[in-house]
């Protein structure tokens, strides 16, 4: 079992592996990147909708689909998004022990943004690299939460910001960003026809992870699928 993206597997872990294979993994195309953010709070987040949303294990802020789609095509042209996605996972909300008593820690995680910048959609932000458009970004970021939830600001003790290249060194198989674009869905995930279910062109050999079926951010359910394909496979087998 593998857990790695397809071009790790075939241009890297593999030996001889068909040119137009290694060829069709070198041209698996990963998703826009994510830029997280982590607080810690000396209060819950002050929510303007409703205090119970400070109980919820994630809150995404975005608002609309035609904010999100407006958000995907300025990362996927390296602009840094004007208004980004948030998604905000309220940690202390299910494990309160993660903070001391009255204390609560949250992580922001910014879908989507580019790996490579090459401008600002907003305008402000000069800087064409991410060591030096983090901060900025990261004030666009909290500007935003304080506009969901005023107060915020004067309740962050800390913070720290994890770039997308930050994230790639702590997780190679990350590479900037998730692969989630149409043509890598469902049956066609991560290669295309003969490649999927979890199966690599190697019997005997499968593919987990994020680069498959249903992808990122998803709680391991890949995992999961993966294993009860390697069961159903061994079954047959018998």
């Amino acid at each position: 079992m593998a857990n790695v993206g397809p071009r790790a597997l075939y241009g890297k872990l593999l030996t001889d592996v068909p040119e137009d294979l290694r060829r069709k993994a070198e041209n698996f195309r990963y998703g826009p990147a994510t830029l997280m953010l982590h607080l810690a709070l000396d209060g819950p987040l002050p929510w303007a909708a409703g205090e119970d949303l400070a109980e919820f294990g994630y809150v995404h802020a975005a608002p609309y689909v035609d904010d999100l789609a407006k958000t995907y095509a300025e990362a996927q042209a390296g602009l840094l998004p004007a208004d980004p996605l948030l998604v905000v996972g309220q940690t202390t909300a299910v494990d309160p022990t993660r903070a001391p008593a009255g204390k609560h820690v949250a992580w922001l995680q910014v879908r989507t943004v580019p790996s490579v910048i090459r401008g600002d959609a907003a305008g402000p932000i000069r800087a064409t690299t991410w060591p030096e458009a983090a901060e900025p970004m990261a004030e666009r970021v909290l500007a935003k939460l304080e506009r969901y939830a005023p107060g915020t600001s004067a309740r962050i003790a800390k913070y720290a910001v994890h770039t997308p290249q930050d994230l790639e060194a702590a997780n190679p198989n990350l590479v900037g960003g998730d692969s989630d674009h149409l043509p890598q869905n469902f049956l066609f995930r991560p290669l295309g026809w003969g490649h999927h279910g979890y199966r690599t062109a190697v019997d005997g050999l499968y593919l987990t992870g994020a680069a498959t079926w249903p992808g990122a951010g998803t709680n391991a359910t890949s995992g999961r699928l993966a294993a009860q394909r390697v069961l159903r496979d061994a079954k047959r087998r018998r």
